[in-house]
């Protein structure tokens, strides 16, 4: 019998109180991914301890956990696409161009540097609505294809080339992430974790409430560029794939050993290393 993953892990990571038997990336840490980590990520699709499901509807279910006072909660989603096989969907996720046609929230998106055939860094920034700052992360990016499973999960890194930027708040993804699967309808069956915090003058309660109904929606946005993309990739470099076929790709490989890990400047609330300040908004509670 395989160990159980302690799936409270994450909490620890962001929080910093120690103890379990997590040794899943931390924020800031760069390394290839490993089977533990994979399989980590597969408890957090699979284990429904704690969880309080929000949303059920036109076959997209959204699930909640709470990770501590001091914390965005962790969301789940669970949806079911028909005519959109996985292979597809995952294509999707990965192809940078292709996402500059259907994400009306890109300001600029970025592949840095690989670490190896399955893990890669990268920037992405987003406009927000006003009266909120621009976003921006950097992230490392895993992924691995099993059969008919896809998974592909991020977590926040640093790098030195792209430090915090003025005008723009770093966000930070504690694990963010897709696991893809068919299913019986020619389609495909995609389930969704996200532990992310937009830090800035964002009240908790209110990315809580706000990532809960904006998700569903993101996914459904995915779904309807999925249904797309083959007609467009036909068009645009159609043999490009170098999350699948590594022998294409044009990132430059460095050594992890080599790589400079500086910490991940996250300043005060409402605060960016780069000084960076959001106006506080209104409220403060949560229904």
């Amino acid at each position: 019998q395989p160990k159980k993953i302690n799936t409270q892990c994450t909490e620890f990571i962001v929080m910093a109180e120690g103890g379990g038997d997590c040794r899943f990336f931390k924020v800031g840490e760069i390394r290839p991914a490993n089977d533990y980590d994979f399989n980590y990520f597969r408890s957090l699709i699979s284990d429904f301890s704690d969880w309080r499901k929000s949303h059920d509807k036109n076959g997209v279910t959204v699930y909640s956990k709470e990770m501590g006072k001091a914390s965005v909660k962790m969301v789940k989603v669970r949806a079911e696409f028909k005519d959109v096989l996985p292979g597809t969907f995952y294509d999707v996720i990965h192809d940078g161009k292709y996402r500059r046609t259907w994400d009306e929230n890109v300001i600029e998106d970025v592949d840095i540097c690989a670490l190896d055939d399955n893990n890669d860094i990268g920037y992405y920034s987003m406009d927000c609505p006003i009266p909120l700052k621009n976003r921006d992360l950097v992230n490392q990016r895993s992924w691995r294809v099993t059969g008919d499973e896809y998974i592909v999960f991020n977590h926040s890194v640093a790098h030195e080339k792209y430090p915090p930027r003025k005008n723009f708040i770093r966000a930070v993804s504690y694990v963010t992430g897709f696991l893809i699967t068919n299913n019986r309808n020619h389609g495909c069956n995609v389930s969704y974790i996200s532990h992310s915090d937009l830090r800035g003058q964002v009240p908790k309660w209110t990315m809580n409430i706000g990532v809960t109904k904006l998700v569903p929606k993101a996914l459904k946005k995915i779904e309807e560029a999925a249904k797309k993309y083959p007609q467009w990739k036909e068009k645009n470099d159609p043999d490009f794939k170098p999350w699948i076929f590594p022998q294409q790709s044009k990132l430059p490989r460095v050594d992890v050993r080599t790589l400079s890990q500086p910490s991940l400047p996250l300043g005060p609330a409402g605060e960016d290393a780069n000084g960076s300040v959001e106006e506080p908004m209104e409220g403060n509670s949560e229904d």
